[in-house]
C-alpha cells in the first residue's frame, strides 16, 4: 500500500512539474495580420505578423516568404522581438533575424543591455562565421520590430512625430516618423479612415509610407516602401485575427 501511495505521489509530482514547465513556455496569440506584397500587379511574397503573450513577456514575430510565381525562388525571412512594457513604454530585450535562400543562410541576434555600464551587442552569423559588434549604451533603444509597436501605441495617444534610436541588424540608426496626410481608402474593413505616416531612416535612401487604420486600432493596412522616389513594393493587409 505504501509503495502504491509512493508511486501515486511520484506520478502526480511529475505531472504537476510537466504542466508547470509547459505553462511556463506557453504563449497566447493576441493578434495575427497577413499581408500580400507586390510590385505593380505582380505578387511576389506574403508576410505574417503575429503578436503573442507569454507569462511575463510579449513576442512579436514576422514571417515573410516568396509566393506566387516567385515561390520557386526560395527566400524565407523570420524576425522575432521579445520585449516588455514598463510605464507604457515598450522595452526591447532581444531581436533575432534569419534569412534562408537557395544559395545560403544568414542569422542575426541582437541583445540589448539595460545596464549603463555595459554595451549592447549584435551577434552576426553568416556562412558559419561569427562576428560580435559592440555598441555604446543607448537609453530607450528599440529593435526593428519593437519600434513598430511602440509607434503604433504613440499614434493611439496622439503623439504623431517621433524619433527613435534603433538597433538595425548591427547598425545604430535613427528612425523619424512624421504625418503626411489623412486619407480614406478601401480595405478589408470597407471604407477606412487612415492616417498616413512617413518613416525616414537617417543616411539611408529608403523610406516608407504607412496607412494606419484609425478606427481599427491603428493597424497598418497599406505599406509602401520607396528607394529615393521609386516605389519598391506595396504590402496590403488581406487577413486579420484579433
Amino acid at each position: 500500500m505504501k509503495k502504491i501511495l509512493f508511486y501515486i505521489v511520484l506520478i502526480a509530482s511529475f505531472v504537476f512539474s510537466f504542466l508547470n514547465a509547459k505553462n511556463a513556455f506557453s504563449q497566447k496569440l493576441i493578434s495575427k495580420h497577413t499581408y500580400t506584397i507586390s510590385k505593380g500587379n505582380i505578387e511576389f511574397a506574403t508576410t505574417i505578423n503575429s503578436l503573442y503573450q507569454t507569462n511575463d513577456k510579449l513576442i512579436f514575430e514576422v514571417y515573410t516568404s516568396t509566393s506566387g510565381i516567385f515561390k520557386l525562388k526560395k527566400d524565407i525571412r523570420k524576425e522575432r522581438s521579445i520585449f516588455d512594457i514598463l510605464d507604457n513604454q515598450i522595452v526591447s530585450e532581444k531581436y533575432t533575424f534569419s534569412r534562408q535562400k537557395k544559395d545560403g543562410y544568414e542569422e542575426y541576434l541582437t541583445k540589448i543591455s539595460r545596464d549603463s555600464s555595459k554595451n549592447s551587442s549584435t551577434l552576426i552569423e553568416k556562412n558559419d562565421k561569427k562576428e560580435t559588434i559592440d555598441h555604446p549604451y543607448i537609453e530607450n533603444v528599440q529593435d526593428r520590430l519593437s519600434v513598430q509597436l511602440d509607434y503604433k501605441n504613440k499614434l493611439k495617444i496622439g503623439q504623431y512625430a517621433q524619433v527613435y534610436t534603433v538597433l538595425d541588424k548591427g547598425r545604430v540608426r535613427e528612425y523619424t516618423y512624421s504625418v503626411e496626410s489623412l486619407d480614406t481608402i478601401n480595405t478589408i474593413f470597407g471604407e477606412t479612415k487612415c492616417i498616413v505616416v512617413r518613416r525616414v531612416i537617417k543616411d539611408n535612401k529608403r523610406s516608407t509610407l504607412t496607412w494606419y487604420a484609425i478606427d481599427e486600432g491603428f493597424i497598418p493596412v497599406i505599406i509602401k516602401q520607396y528607394r529615393k522616389k521609386n516605389l519598391q513594393f506595396t504590402a496590403e493587409l488581406d487577413n486579420t485575427e484579433d
